[in-house]
């Protein structure tokens, strides 16, 4: 039996499960999408209603029937170097659906599969669901029309918020922008028609807690933000958090695993938003989210994932 690990070659996380996993004895083989084809072989063919072959590159193989567990981060895309851009956009889409769709078919659980964490990233979906789930959620306004913000932020009486939507990290010719959540300030809201835009109004918080469901366990870390830049995202501004770990409330735990079922996920890290008089109010959940930087003795979440990757192998 053997985890089939699927991810980029530089996220700190999956290092950590990979060394755990590796710990507890249980084979592990690891691969990137992006290499397929040059560094990555496969072999598959459909018999008796499941697909036989193998995976395979330059260190190890596994026949695809000894996979019994998958965990699927967010590994990079095909790349074929030398073909025109036709031709590579074309190779691109037949190694998607074939390749692809051989792994997405493995008979084993995964964590996440990438069909559900895909569709799991739409936040007007997740703001749905989480209602359905019992979570207190904020007032959000989805829109590209810059006078429908106005009267949003009239009606709801409350300062706004805006968060990205999609990936929130903009290519330039000189580098990268990274997009954070931001005060709305409804004398400049130019460029909000050029593509859609998620406001919010900004919830009155004491802290903040990051919860990751791994399996049928919850996990949650304290977030307390030390500057104001912090208190409206605190990925702003990581040297201004407080960290503490600290038990799940009960309805929070039972909201939480009635939404990663709707959603079809067996990993997600929520946040939310703890306010003065104790109620959590539900944010997004990322079916992707990073955790590694969370990691410690007081939460082990590293062991918590390879172990429900080994108990899948095990049953």
């Amino acid at each position: 039996m053997t985890v089939l690990v699927v991810d980029g070659p530089f996220d700190a996380g999956t290092d950590l499960i990979v060394g755990e996993l590796a710990s507890a004895g249980l084979p592990v083989f690891r691969m990137d999408t992006a290499r397929f084809p040059v560094e990555l072989e496969f072999r598959a063919s459909f018999n008796d209603g499941r697909w036989e072959g193998a995976l395979a590159n330059a260190h190890r193989s596994v026949e695809l029937a000894n996979i019994k567990a998958v965990y699927w981060n967010r590994p990079g895309t095909f790349r074929f170097p030398g073909l025109s851009e036709a031709d590579e956009h074309f190779a691109r889409g037949a190694a998607r659906i074939g390749f692809g769709g051989v792994l997405v078919s493995l008979d084993a659980p995964f964590m996440n599969h990438p069909s559900q964490a895909s569709a799991a990233e739409f936040k007007p979906r997740q703001l749905q669901v989480a209602d359905m789930a019992g979570f207190a959620t904020p007032r959000t306004l989805v829109t590209t029309d810059a006078q429908a913000v106005r009267r949003f932020a009239e009606l709801i009486a409350a300062p706004l918020v805006t968060k990205p939507l999609g990936i929130p990290v903009v290519s330039h010719e000189d580098g990268y922008e990274q997009m954070f959540t931001r005060a709305v300030s409804l004398d400049h809201l130019a460029g909000v028609n050029v593509t859609t835009h998620l406001f919010q109004e900004r919830i009155v918080k004491d802290y903040e807690v990051r919860t990751m469901l791994i399996g049928q366990r919850c996990c949650s870390a304290r977030i307390d933000a030390g500057s104001e830049e912090a208190r409206i995202d605190w990925r702003t501004d990581y040297d201004a958090l407080a960290i503490t770990p600290i038990e799940t409330p009960g309805s929070v735990e039972s909201s939480l695993r009635r939404y990663a079922a709707v959603m079809g996920l067996s990993y997600l890290a929520a946040d939310f938003i703890v306010q003065p008089s104790g109620e959590w109010v539900f944010l997004e959940a990322n079916p992707s989210g990073q955790w590694a930087w969370l990691n410690s003795p007081g939460l082990p979440l590293a062991a918590a994932i390879s172990r429900t990757l080994e108990d899948w192998c095990t049953t």
